[in-house]
């Protein structure tokens, strides 16, 4: 079963669901965030105390496929998943891959004067569940999904 089918054969009926693929440059993190904000706007049974952080877990999630992995280079693209439900919302970003495994920075890797770094440090206070696995793209590139849940289901 491909990856979306096993998606869509676990979300419930009720839930609001969107896909959208946006080009790997950093400007397109603002796109991410408006997908956000008018899936919001337009269900109003949708938990509006979680925007916010949404939004900035989006951010950090979409700049880190661009900045991190081949999503950045010329021609990449980072997919957006986004499932809601009144009480709980999973949002998921697709990248196009990277020799390295997201993880998060903690004191003993911070430097005092460091600039960036700290993102998934924010995904992870800000959510409830986060994480990645690795997911195979329709070209034989590996890829991978980083995701972060809010709510109860």
């Amino acid at each position: 079963m491909t990856y979306m089918r096993r998606l869509l054969a676990d979300t419930p009926t009720s839930a609001v669901w969107r896909v959208r693929t946006f080009p790997g440059t950093l400007d397109q993190v603002a796109a991410a965030r408006r997908t956000v904000r008018e899936i919001w706007a337009a269900n109003p049974s949708l938990n509006g105390d979680f925007l916010d952080d949404l939004l900035l877990m989006v951010s950090e999630l979409a700049a880190n496929a661009v900045r991190h992995t081949r999503s950045g280079e010329p021609g990449g693209l980072v997919g957006l998943v986004i499932t809601a439900h009144p009480t709980w919302v999973r949002i998921e970003v697709i990248d196009q891959g990277s020799r390295k495994v997201p993880h998060v920075i903690g004191p003993e890797d911070d430097m005092p004067l460091r600039r960036g770094g700290r993102g998934l440090a924010l995904v992870e206070a800000a959510s409830d569940r986060w994480g990645h696995h690795p997911v195979s793209m329709v070209t034989a590139r590996r890829g991978r999904v980083v995701w972060f849940e809010k709510g109860t289901a």
